[in-house]
């Protein structure tokens, strides 16, 4: 049995699986134990027969008088994220609600200069080359070349750890995305020069089948490792430690918004493109990572090309 946090309801083993489900995905999923902490006290309080949700069950695990706002929304949202993992795996009498929340949502994600990213992976590269001939150069080097895609193409976390050598396309460009966040499959696009660094990456390390990237144990790379490798690079630089890891993500966008403004793509067009290519659910999703761009919009007027698609190739930088 699993009890890795000693839940103690009809349900313990499934929660476990839930937290263990989520995080191979690439979430971090560490503020959520708390609420699931809160959904097991209930079921187990509830003294559950049998492993079911009804109507009233579902109630009683969402009526919490001690929260609002943000913070209630994300304890339902969880609870109904389980009630779906369960009925993924085919558990039968599982109810839940699509209770929609309108939540403001106040973080503003760090957005480097073009200096500052060179410098970033200029210390990756640093870094991975005090290990070579040791233990670690493969992981570091690895890690160097994954935070590349994450800046260069715009990806998640989830999405990056789970590229296989087959997901690559070098005649093409691309790698397929397949079955991502709210399962949405996609193709994104890099560059030569993101090209170049991946068939190097695979030559020298002779890889030929699978995970593009693995851990020390051969394993698929924990996105925890990931985010603590970010914040002692960001240490070694002396930039920004409040940056997350998914900035990068934050910062493609604007980068890829400003490089197509600039060669006079039309706005409008622009945000359906990325709305597509980052794999987002909605067109207002893609204008959220976009809060943060400045542009000039009379420079985009004057111009004012025709678009074509054919013209992006992903970011065209040093990466």
């Amino acid at each position: 049995m699993l009890n890795n946090y000693d839940f103690k309801s009809i349900f313990d083993d499934e929660l476990n699986y839930f937290i263990k489900y989520k995080r191979s995905l690439g979430l971090k999923y560490e503020n959520e134990i708390f609420r699931l902490k809160y959904i097991d006290n209930i079921l187990y309080s509830l003294k559950l027969k049998s492993k079911k949700v009804t109507k009233e069950t579902f109630y009683k695990l969402t009526e919490r008088n001690d929260m609002q706002g943000e913070n209630y929304a994300r304890q339902y949202g969880v609870t109904k994220d389980f009630c779906k993992f369960l009925i993924s795996n085919e558990y039968k009498n599982i109810y839940y609600e699509n209770k929609k929340f309108n939540v403001i949502n106040n973080y503003k994600p760090v957005i480097f200069n073009d200096n500052e990213i060179s410098l970033l992976f200029q210390t990756m590269d640093e870094y991975k080359n005090k290990f070579i001939n040791k233990k670690y150069y493969k992981l570091y080097y690895s890690y160097s070349v994954l935070f590349r895609l994450l800046y260069a193409c715009g990806l998640r976390v989830s999405e990056v750890i789970k590229i296989t050598i087959d997901d690559i396309n070098f005649a093409e460009n691309t790698i397929n995305i397949i079955d991502s966040k709210r399962h949405i499959s996609r193709l994104v696009i890099f560059s030569n020069s993101m090209k170049k660094c991946l068939q190097d990456y695979i030559k020298l390390f002779d890889i030929k089948e699978g995970l593009l990237f693995r851990n020390n144990n051969d394993n698929i790379i924990n996105a925890n490792s990931l985010r603590e490798y970010y914040k002692k690079i960001l240490r070694l630089c002396n930039l920004n430690t409040n940056s997350h890891v998914h900035d990068l993500r934050h910062l493609f966008c604007n980068k890829a918004l400003n490089q197509m403004l600039e060669k006079g793509y039309d706005e409008n067009v622009v945000i359906v493109y990325l709305y597509k290519y980052m794999g987002h659910k909605s067109i207002t999703e893609t204008e959220y990572y976009l809060h943060f761009t400045d542009y000039n919009k009379k420079k985009l007027i004057d111009t004012n090309d025709t678009f074509s698609k054919n013209l992006y190739e992903g970011v065209d930088l040093d990466d």
